[in-house]
């Protein structure tokens, strides 16, 4: 069994060996944050900067999408346009044909 003394001085102990822990875990990433920062340097030197031209991408590919919707948009009506004078021109010959076809008659 233990003694009173031993159970206290266990009781006692418990906290400064957890703060122990806790420091030795502290100090442990601390040794480790120049090998960490040093890593993370040899990835930053890896990667590519974005391009300089980046806004200027941007800028250009929203424009080329809005000049696109108005080409579509003007080649709907071009093409409603030239499906309506497609039917005027077939009315008209069929009307030449059916005149043609009454002077033959005569």
């Amino acid at each position: 069994m233990m003694t009173k003394s031993r159970k206290t001085k266990d009781i006692e102990t418990d906290p400064l060996d957890e703060a122990q822990r806790e420091l030795d875990a502290k100090i442990a990433a601390l040794k480790a944050l120049p090998q960490q920062l040093e890593l993370e340097m040899i990835e930053q030197e890896r990667t590519m900067p974005p391009p300089e031209d980046l806004e200027d991408r941007k800028r250009v590919r929203d424009f080329e999408e809005k000049a696109a919707r108005g080409q579509i948009r003007n080649e709907r009506r071009t093409q409603g346009r030239s499906l309506l004078l497609m039917f005027l021109l077939l009315a008209a010959t069929a009307a030449m044909v059916a005149w043609v076809i009454t002077l033959a008659q005569k």
